[in-house]
């Protein structure tokens, strides 16, 4: 089994041999949903591998090679009469630098279209019969290319990939530069005025867009306002991405050749579901979950070659997705919407999920409106749909990885403080030494909790002003601890008819021998409780602050829970589970006490 890993060549990948996950049947559905369809996934999804199947299922280059090429496939065996009728035109804009102002961005763009239809004109020689000019802006390089096509008995079919992937880079960047592009007849809106100007009657038949969001969509209305959007159709939402089953097939010939037990593949696909799975295009129609293809393949190809998952879970890939991150939460609003996602379960409200983003979404609503900031997540993929409608959720752990991070970065900018947190997080692996961690965890961290905590109503009952509890502190020390090399990390895992706040479980093909299961239970006591000032707390020793009565309920509480939860986690997963367990308690914001609970 060869994975195409980060192959979007289709025609490679069946050349020679490669994994193929059949979506051609997909294309009789994009024949029957329009002429011009935008078809929206986040990154690494596939998009560029169907964006190529297309590319070869109607090139007329092709059509001697079809059933070579489609051998085995769905469409190979019934395919549809406008198979190998086409021109292709393709326009890459993943190729266009984001760097530069808007004069310069522009010159890109028409350098690449000229550059395509360059290799258009050589690809297709021998069908051409007039001469193209490729001089001009891409708006007439375009008609002069129409004028020859029109003198053959074919049409064009034009297929856009990534076309909102350099202004997603300007829009972090520059919305001043966004803002000319996109402006009347600024040089992005004139090029789809001239592309819709071409499919009414001047050659071109068909056009297919893919992209990450709805980006400018509103912007280019009047200059592209036929195309309809398939993203959230129910019949597409497995068009990009792989299904469980698929998942298991994947996997059974590899269990097979390393002689790897049915319970050993359970546990690779419960991996796989954890980090990889979780994705949810549609509220309408059929409701199964769907995986990250990428990220699925980089775990199967390390699993076939070696027999065990890669070392690192996560895609180091994907952190291409922390730059949006850092400017979403740079805003008040974006901010927010990554503490309550990081913070708490993982889910947020919004009343509605937007189809598309212009300019005043993106210089007033991104800074301001937690629904915008929501929706735009959604669309890079770190959001995904519920059952419930308005609700969206974090879909797996990759994700929490990405926002954890931000998190850890909002309250320790500096990058010393955050490399220094990181070892402190190594030491305590290593030696289950609980007290450099919270030091580390008072001295840096709780001042900036504290200070945010001061003098702001509380978001919720339950919780002191500006929001803080115990979600807050957990969710900043998961981002910590997050470590997926030594463990599998849960967080209000379920034992025993309670809820672990945080819960390290060593991963089975580990390779560090000394490495220990790991449960935290977090307790908050609030000044009010304790009748103190901070000024008081901060000054009070050790012993002193253990003796306060809230403070000793709540380590005592505490005990019990730890007590209970790990004799029930050895029960319900076996003997080989010993969990070194510890207590924290947050005294007023102030102060952090806590022990090793161990019987």
């Amino acid at each position: 089994m060869i994975f195409p890993y980060g192959i979007a060549d289709f025609r490679r990948i069946r050349r020679e041999g490669r994994v193929y996950v059949d979506r051609t049947a997909y294309i009789r559905d994009v024949e029957q949903r329009g002429d011009i369809l935008i078809f929206l996934r986040p990154r690494r999804f596939g998009k560029s591998l169907w964006a190529q199947t297309l590319a070869t299922y109607y090139d007329l280059r092709f059509a001697e090679n079809f059933d070579e090429i489609f051998d085995g496939l769905d469409i190979g065996k019934d395919p549809t009469p406008l198979a190998n009728r086409y021109f292709i035109l393709q326009w890459n804009f993943s190729l266009i630098t984001p760097r530069g102002d808007a004069n310069a961005i522009a010159q890109d763009l028409r350098d690449h279209v000229a550059a395509q239809v360059k290799a258009f004109l050589s690809d297709y020689e021998e069908y051409i019969p007039s001469p193209v000019d490729i001089d001009g802006n891409p708006q007439n390089i375009l008609i002069s290319l129409l004028s020859a096509i029109r003198k053959t008995p074919y049409k064009l079919y034009l297929i856009i990939d990534e076309y909102d992937n350099f202004l997603n880079e300007i829009m972090v960047q520059s919305v001043a530069t966004y803002k000319a592009l996109l402006e009347a007849d600024g040089p992005f809106k004139e090029l789809f005025k001239a592309v819709k100007n071409a499919t009414e009657g001047l050659g071109l038949e068909k056009i297919f867009v893919t992209g990450v969001s709805p980006l400018a969509l509103n912007d280019l209305t009047s200059g592209f306002n036929t195309a309809t959007d398939i993203s959230r159709e129910p019949e597409f939402a497995g068009l990009c991405g792989f299904y469980e089953e698929e998942i298991q097939d994947l996997l059974r010939p590899i269990l097979q050749k390393h002689g790897l037990s049915n319970a050993a593949g359970d546990q690779f696909l419960n991996q796989m579901r954890t980090w990889y799975n979780g994705y949810r295009f549609n509220h309408r129609g059929e409701h199964r979950l769907v995986y990250n293809p990428t990220n699925a393949l980089y775990f199967l190809r390390d699993l076939y070659a070696h027999g065990s998952p890669p070392e690192a879970l996560y895609d180091n890939n994907l952190r291409t997705d922390q730059a949006k991150l850092v400017f979403l939460a740079k805003t008040a609003a974006g901010a927010g919407v990554v503490e309550e996602l990081t913070e708490g379960t993982g889910e947020i409200q919004v009343l509605q999920l937007l189809n598309s983003f212009s300019l005043v979404d993106l210089t007033t609503k991104l800074a301001q409106d937690t629904d915008t900031v929501a929706s735009f997540l959604y669309y890079l993929g770190l959001l995904t749909l519920t059952d419930v409608r308005g609700r969206l959720r974090v879909p797996n752990l990759v994700v929490r990885r990405l926002l954890l991070d931000r998190l850890l970065a909002v309250f320790l900018p500096d990058l010393g403080e955050t490399s220094d947190a990181r070892k402190t997080a190594l030491r305590f692996f290593n030696d289950g030494d609980l007290l450099p961690l919270l030091t580390f965890f008072e001295t840096k961290l709780l001042p900036v909790l504290s200070n945010r905590d001061r003098g702001a109503p509380p978001q919720k009952p339950g919780q002191s002003g500006g929001g803080v509890n115990e979600m807050v502190l957990k969710a900043i020390l998961l981002s910590i601890l997050f470590d997926d090399q030594r463990f599998v990390l849960h967080s209000e895992l379920e034992v025993d008819k309670g809820y672990v706040d945080l819960c390290l479980l060593v991963r089975s093909e580990n390779d560090y021998p000394n490495a220990f299961d790991i449960i935290f239970e977090l307790k908050l006591v609030r000044r009010k409780k304790l009748g103190k000032k901070g000024s008081e707390l901060r000054s009070m020793d050790e012993p002193t602050l253990r003796k306060l009565p809230a403070v000793r309920t709540a380590l005592d509480k505490a005990r019990a829970q730890l007590v209970r939860y790990r004799e029930a986690l050895i029960r319900q997963r076996g003997e080989s589970v010993r969990p070194r367990c510890y207590s924290v308690v947050a005294v007023g914001l102030e102060r952090l006490v806590g022990e090793e609970v161990s019987s």
